[in-house]
C-alpha cells in the first residue's frame, strides 16, 4: 500500500481569513484532518466532502488525546495511505509541539510538510492596536510562555534578563500571571510598566484589559480574565490609545451568518461590507441543489413534454434546468416547448446552451403580464420556473398556469464540518440574493421566522417577507456610512420591517 504524508498546518490565531493560501490548499487535500481546541471552525469547512476530522484538543487538565497518542494516530493514518494534516492553532512551531510530531513521523519514514502560521502572539496585540515593535520604544522581542509543563519544569525562565527586555509576549500566561508579576517586579522591572491582556484575539469575543506591572494580576482577578489569551509587557502598550482599530469598529462584537459559496472568499458582497465594519461574519456554505422530491420541484418527464411554453424566470433557474437535464439524463431534444425568458441574461444563458428563445420579457415582468403577451391557445400549458411562490393557477380561457422550481441554493449539512459550524452562536442572519434565504433558513433551523435579517436590495427583502421572515432590515446600499445606521437597527428587541436609503 501507498504511504501516505503528513502535513503540518498553522491555522493562525482565529480570524480564518489570516490562514494561508498554502494552508488552505493542504486542507483541501486531505483525507483526515486532526485539529486542535482553538481552530476556527470555519477552517474546517475547506474540507473536502469525504474528508475524515479528528478532534485533538487540548485544555488544562483534560486531554482529548494524549500527546503520544496523537503522535501514533498521526503515522497510523498516514501507513493506511492517507494525506493526513495536522491542523494546530497559530503557528505550529510556536508552543505548538511541532517538532515532537513532526519527529514522530520522521522516525516511522512518514513524508512530512510544513505549512507556518500567523502567530497569536503576533496577531492578538496588532488587533488590539499594539504593534509589538516601534523605534521609540523597543528594539527587541521576547516570545515565552507563562506555562511549563512536565518535560521542562527544571528549565526556570531566566526572569533577570526577562525584566531586562523592553517587550515581553507571554503565552498561556494568565494563570501564574501572579507569579510573572512577582518574579519581573523582583528582578527589576518598573511597577508603572504598561500591560495589556488579550483574550481570544482577531475574534468577535476579543477582549483588552490594560493596565501597570503592579497590580495587572489584581485586575485580571477582578474581571474574572481568563485564558486564551496573550499578555504583551512594555511601553509599546501605550500605542493602544491612539491605534485600536479593531474593537472601535462599529458592528464589533455582532456575529452575522451569511449564505456563501465558498467559506473564505465572499468577495466584494454584503459579508465584505459587514466585516469591514466590523461584523464576525460567519459564511454559511450554500450549494445548488437540483434533484428535488416535492410538490414544488420541477417534473421533467410530466411537465416537459406537456407544456407549451416554458418560462425563465432568471439566469439561475436556468443553470439549474441544465443541471437537472444533466442529472436525470433528458435529451434536451424532446423539449418540444417554446421558450420564453425575463431579463436578457436569462435569454442570454439559455441560447449559450442550445436552447433559442422567442419571447423576451422585463427581469421583473409579473406573471399576469407574461400569460398576456404570450400567443396561447385554449388548454395550454405553461410551465413557469421560478423561485416562487409556487402553485398552479387556471385562467378563464382554460390555460394552466404552473410555477415551479428547477432548483434552490441548499445548506450543505452534508459536509464533515456542518454540525460545527451549526452549533456556533450568531446575532443575524444576512443575504444579499433571494437564493440564499431557503438555505439560510435551513442553517437556522426551528424557528427561523423569529431570527432577524439584513437584506440588501428589496428584492431579496421582499422574498423575505413572502417566506415568512418576521424582522427584516433592508437597504439598497452597502456605503460604509450605513454603519451607523445598521447598527442602530441591528439592536435587540426591535421588530418588523426597517429601510435604509
Amino acid at each position: 500500500m501507498k504511504t501516505g504524508s503528513v502535513i503540518f498546518v498553522g491555522a493562525g490565531p482565529g480570524d480564518p481569513k489570516l490562514l494561508t493560501i498554502k494552508g488552505k490548499e493542504a486542507l483541501g487535500r486531505a483525507d483526515v484532518i486532526v485539529y486542535d481546541r482553538l481552530v476556527n471552525p470555519l477552517l474546517l469547512a475547506q474540507a473536502r466532502a469525504d474528508a475524515r476530522l479528528i478532534y485533538a484538543g487540548k485544555e488544562a487538565y483534560r486531554h482529548s488525546l494524549p500527546q503520544e497518542e496523537i503522535n501514533q494516530l498521526l503515522v497510523r493514518e498516514a501507513r493506511q495511505g492517507n494525506v493526513v494534516v495536522r491542523l494546530k492553532g497559530g503557528d505550529p512551531s510556536i508552543f505548538g509541539r511541532v517538532g515532537e510530531e513532526a519527529e514522530a513521523c520522521r522516525k516511522a519514514g512518514i513524508p512530512i510538510d510544513i505549512v507556518p502560521g500567523i502567530t497569536s502572539g503576533i496577531a492578538a496585540p496588532l488587533y488590539a492596536g499594539i504593534p509589538l515593535t516601534h523605534r521609540e520604544y523597543n528594539s527587541a522581542v521576547v516570545f515565552l510562555t507563562g506555562h511549563l509543563c512536565e518535560q521542562n519544569a527544571g528549565m526556570e525562565i531566566d526572569w533577570a534578563a526577562m525584566a531586562a527586555v523592553k517587550t515581553l509576549v507571554i503565552y498561556m500566561g494568565v494563570k501564574n500571571l501572579p507569579y510573572i508579576r512577582e518574579r519581573l517586579l523582583t528582578h527589576g522591572m518598573a511597577a508603572d510598566t504598561p500591560v495589556a491582556l488579550v483574550r481570544w484575539g482577531t475574534l468577535r469575543e476579543q477582549q483588552t484589559l490594560v493596565g501597570e506591572l503592579a497590580t495587572i494580576d489584581r485586575q485580571a482577578m477582578e474581571a474574572k480574565f481568563s485564558a486564551p489569551a496573550i499578555i504583551v509587557i512594555g511601553e509599546v502598550v501605550r500605542l493602544r490609545d491612539a491605534l485600536d482599530w479593531y474593537e472601535s469598529k462599529p458592528l464589533f462584537g455582532l456575529t452575522v451568518a451569511v449564505a456563501a459559496s465558498d467559506p473564505l472568499e465572499q468577495g466584494e458582497n454584503l459579508a465584505a461590507v459587514l466585516e469591514s465594519l466590523g461584523a464576525d461574519v460567519l459564511p454559511v456554505p450554500v450549494a445548488a441543489q437540483t434533484a428535488l422530491a416535492d410538490d414544488d420541484a420541477l417534473g421533467l418527464t410530466d411537465e416537459l413534454e406537456r407544456c407549451r411554453w416554458l418560462v425563465f424566470g432568471d439566469e439561475r433557474q436556468a443553470d439549474f434546468f441544465f443541471r437537472t437535464l444533466r442529472e436525470q439524463r433528458f435529451d434536451i431534444r424532446r423539449i418540444q416547448a417554446r421558450i420564453a425568458a425575463l431579463g436578457e441574461a436569462t435569454a442570454e444563458a439559455l441560447e449559450s446552451r442550445g436552447l433559442p428563445v422567442e419571447r423576451r420579457f422585463a427581469a421583473n415582468e409579473p406573471p399576469a403580464a407574461v400569460y398576456r403577451n404570450l400567443p396561447l391557445a385554449p388548454g395550454d400549458r405553461v410551465l413557469c420556473l421560478s423561485r416562487g411562490p409556487y402553485g398552479s393557477v387556471t385562467y378563464p380561457d382554460g390555460v394552466i398556469w404552473r410555477t415551479a422550481t428547477a432548483g434552490r441554493l441548499a445548506w450543505i449539512d452534508a459536509h464533515p464540518a456542518a454540525p460545527l459550524l451549526q452549533a456556533r452562536t450568531f446575532d443575524w442572519l444576512a443575504a444579499n440574493d433571494p437564493y440564499h434565504l431557503e438555505g439560510l433558513a435551513q442553517f437556522a433551523g426551528t424557528g427561523w421566522q423569529e431570527r432577524p435579517l439584513l437584506c440588501f436590495g428589496e428584492e431579496t427583502a421582499a422574498r423575505a417577507r413572502a417566506m415568512g421572515w418576521k424582522q427584516v432590515v433592508w437597504c439598497d446600499r452597502t456605503a460604509r456610512t450605513l454603519a451607523e445606521e445598521i447598527r442602530r437597527c441591528l439592536q435587540p428587541g426591535d421588530i418588523q420591517m426597517y429601510e435604509i436609503s
